[in-house]
């Protein structure tokens, strides 16, 4: 029979160790060895502290057991364990401290020697190693440079030599320092801050483009609405200047008309008659009936008057002064009674005249034509009548229409007929 180990850690291959001693048992004469997996090694104590391995797998036979005078075995595990840890060091500022990840593997290659060492946890003896070679160094720099402390550090643990080489251990690791979780999230913060910076750059350019398109149409369309409103202003005041010319010429052409009128028609008898006829030229018999009208009371009052002065009586003239009025009288009832009574309708032909008659004017030569002449194109009328010569002065023809001459043929009502004085 044998005895229970004295101590034990019931660990399979899947069990995460920190110690590899596995169990302690104590050893008596005549009593058999517990049964030990073949993938641990053995290592047997003596009284005098002398220890004796057994690596795997090698046991130790029933003679050794009874001879060697063993007093305990410790079943050491031997395989290849991995382990992490982080460890919190300070940095150049009490405040902030660095994360120091620990991604390792631990094996034991000498197992007398970590029985010997007595360490109970290989993590706390990697914890304690890099402490002490990475704690001084990490004090030199700042949280924000925790890539050169990282390179720092593992610079110190390579000088420090092999983790765990005297206790028996083949460690290898590697070493990851990081900013503290505040210091990762502000910097995350920033970086997202930046991130929204960066993004909100173009946006903002985008937007201040925009803006300044916009801006640039409205101006471009206020301008464009100026010129139109201003061109509008202007073809009103063009439009109002052209108006008020027109007005004017109006006035000046109406102040014409009433000019030329007036003196035609202060003409008064044959002129105006002839006026009215040479502007309407289908009113002839009507102007001529008026006309005869006129002419037979001019002649009527005449003929009164020359015999209310041939008469006598009062208001008559002295013998003396009956002689040259006679005569006169006689020529005007001669002229009354020979051309303006004819019964036949036709004027008497007129004796020769007294007087040479004047010189023949040149004939007129034929003018190109033109348009039909306006009232504007009429010759100026003078401010005052002219003096009464003998004959009346031909008034000026109104512009007509081209076309025959309204009054050819017709006989010449405003001409006065001289007649010879009569004989004694």
């Amino acid at each position: 029979m044998y005895r229970q180990p004295q101590w034990s850690q019931g660990a399979n291959r899947d069990t995460r160790l920190t110690d590899p001693v596995v169990t302690i048992q104590q050893l008596a004469w005549f009593r058999a060895l517990r049964n030990t997996r073949i993938d641990y090694a053995l290592v047997f104590t003596t009284a005098q502290g002398g220890l004796e391995t057994y690596l795997p797998p090698n046991r130790p036979s029933r003679n050794d057991l009874a001879t060697r005078g063993w007093t305990s075995v410790y079943e050491v595990d031997t395989g290849v364990h991995d382990a992490s840890d982080v460890l919190r060091l300070p940095s150049d500022n009490d405040a902030f401290r660095f994360d120091v990840v620990l991604e390792c593997s631990w094996q034991v290659t000498s197992p007398a020697a970590f029985v010997a060492s007595g360490e109970r946890d290989v993590i706390a003896l990697i914890r304690r190693s890099v402490d002490d070679a990475v704690r001084p160094v990490l004090r030199q720099y700042p949280m924000t440079d925790s890539a050169g402390a990282e390179q720092a550090a593992q610079r110190a643990l390579e000088q420090a030599g092999p983790i765990g080489a005297s206790a028996g251990l083949q460690i290898r690791y590697g070493l990851q320092i990081r900013q503290d979780e505040e210091s990762q999230q502000h910097a995350q913060e920033i970086r997202q801050l930046e991130f929204a910076r960066r993004k909100l750059v173009p946006e903002h350019a985008l937007r201040m483009e925009a803006a300044e398109l916009e801006t640039i149409h409205a101006l471009t369309v206020d301008r464009q609405r100026h010129q139109v409103e201003l061109q509008r202003q202007e073809q009103d005041h063009h439009r109002q200047l052209a108006g008020a010319r027109q007005e004017l010429e109006r006035h000046e052409l109406e102040a014409k008309k009433i000019e030329y009128y007036s003196y035609w028609l202060a003409q008064g008898g044959p002129a105006a008659m002839a006026f009215h006829l040479a502007r309407h030229p289908e009113d002839a018999r009507l102007v001529m009936d008026n006309l005869r009208q006129d002419q037979l009371q001019l002649m009527q009052n005449q003929l009164s008057m020359a015999m209310q002065a041939l008469g006598g009586g009062p208001g008559g003239l002295e013998e003396h002064q009956l002689d040259e009025p006679r005569r006169l009288a006689a020529s005007v009832i001669r002229e009354v009674l020979s051309a303006k009574l004819t019964s036949g309708g036709s004027p008497a032909t007129p004796p020769p005249p007294l007087a040479p008659p004047p010189p023949a004017e040149p004939p007129a030569v034929p003018a190109p034509p033109a348009a039909p002449p306006t009232l504007l194109d009429a010759p100026p009328v003078p401010a005052a009548a002219p003096p009464a010569p003998a004959e009346p002065p031909t008034p000026a023809e109104p512009p007509t229409a081209p076309g025959p001459d309204p009054r050819a043929g017709t006989p010449p009502f405003d001409q006065r007929i001289p007649t010879p004085p009569p004989s004694r």
